[in-house]
């Protein structure tokens, strides 16, 4: 079977070749990997690498990382489509894992879990696939998404009929998303971690920016409860399931989080 991965890429040569090695390693009796990257105008020469070593490059002029996703999934050929970052890895045997699953069940959605790497490619914690339970509402109750894009595999026909990420979005474009996915049908749920993400401080799902807070809310209003206690109630419970199971994760996440007020205390100007 083969499965396409698409790549967005901006001047990413600092973790690009782990990322097109960790595709390359996939390649089994029963898996094939077509990878296509959707390059923003790179300066730094990751187009030219991505080409050299057997990738598909496709160009884009949208800034919007959603825009590029939708270019490289319609322009792919894959039965099942994965997204990868440049400085995220697919694990060893992840997408044969997906396909076994894929031949015995059906499911036209799989999602598994994903572990979080620091810049050093450290490990900070396995975090799994999100309950089974989860549906569109309590989805958008969250601020940020709890469904890990890249250890997620859709049905190249499922997406088409979902059409594709929302290309105005900027920021929560998988939430939206994943969101609409969930109305439609449930995600078939995969016990182990399939890919790692690097979370280096330059992530957009940690950007400050108000228009991503603005974007959140937009998700919330649309799919979210109308009643602010149930938005409130899905968030605790979610959360309280999500920490619970990933107890590593949660520590090292707290952990860092701690650190980085620290180093912006360190550098911040007296009086500013």
């Amino acid at each position: 079977m083969l499965v396409t991965i698409v790549t967005p890429s901006l001047n990413g040569m600092d973790y690009v070749r782990g990322c097109i090695e960790s595709t390359r390693m996939q390649e089994t009796a029963i898996v094939s990997v077509e990878h296509i990257f959707v390059d923003g105008g790179s300066s730094d020469g990751t187009p030219e690498f991505a080409s050299a070593h057997g990738c598909s490059v496709l160009t884009r002029d949208d800034p919007s990382i959603y825009a590029a996703l939708n270019k490289g999934s319609y322009g792919a050929s894959g039965t099942l489509l994965g997204i990868l970052g440049c400085d995220d890895v697919l694990l060893p045997g992840a997408l044969e894992v997906v396909v076994q699953h894929y031949l015995r069940t059906g499911a036209r959605w799989i999602i598994g879990g994903c572990r979080w790497l620091d810049a050093r490619d450290r490990d900070r914690g396995d975090f799994r696939a999100p309950p089974s339970w989860l549906r569109a509402s309590m989805l958008a109750s969250l601020d940020w998404s709890c469904i890990p894009h890249i250890s997620t595999f859709l049905h190249r026909d499922l997406f088409v009929e979902l059409g594709g990420f929302d290309p105005t979005l900027y920021y929560a474009g998988d939430q939206e998303f994943f969101a609409r996915a969930l109305q439609r049908e449930r995600f078939s749920r995969i016990g182990r971690v399939l890919a790692g993400w690097h979370r280096h401080g330059g992530n957009l799902s940690m950007s400050s920016d108000p228009e991503r807070l603005r974007e959140i809310r937009m998700v919330m209003e649309q799919y979210g409860p109308l009643s602010a206690w149930q938005r409130r109630a899905y968030r605790y419970l979610l959360k309280t399931w999500l920490n619970g199971t990933n107890p590593r994760w949660f520590v090292c996440k707290r952990v860092d989080a701690v650190r980085a007020r620290r180093a912006r205390a360190a550098t911040a100007v007296p009086g500013s």
